[in-house]
């Protein structure tokens, strides 16, 4: 799926896209509010900022998502759930963590948060 599909679908009113593909995709300062993305494929997308906030992820389902090496600087991420996501290599410098859910999830560093209802 490319960007530009995702983005008209999201503002014809979709929501879900479990299991898109899109890896190496520019959603750079895209708002995504309370999109559902589980089991996506988002390695090496970039959802970073192009202005003063980033991409709008707030309340996204991100569960069993794989992101390795994402681009999600000052991105907005509060209250997504990253539960069983692999964010291995993912940059989130300045990023909105706040009341982000984390379940076996392989964070940037590599280290893999068990349980955590909030991570900064």
């Amino acid at each position: 799926m490319t960007a530009e599909e995702l983005l008209e679908r999201y503002a014809a009113g979709e929501r879900d896209f479990t299991g898109a593909d899109l890896s190496e995709t520019d959603l750079s300062g895209a708002d995504l509010l309370r999109i559902n993305l589980s089991q996506s494929n988002l390695s090496k997308a970039n959802l970073s900022g192009v202005s003063f906030y980033g991409s709008d992820l707030r309340g996204c389902n991100l569960s069993g998502a794989k992101m390795v090496k994402a681009d999600l600087r000052v991105s907005r991420l509060e209250e997504a759930n990253f539960s069983d996501t692999d964010l291995s290599g993912a940059n989130w410098q300045n990023a909105e963590r706040y009341g982000v859910f984390f379940f076996n999830t392989i964070m940037p560093n590599g280290e893999i948060v068990v349980e955590a209802n909030q991570y900064e």
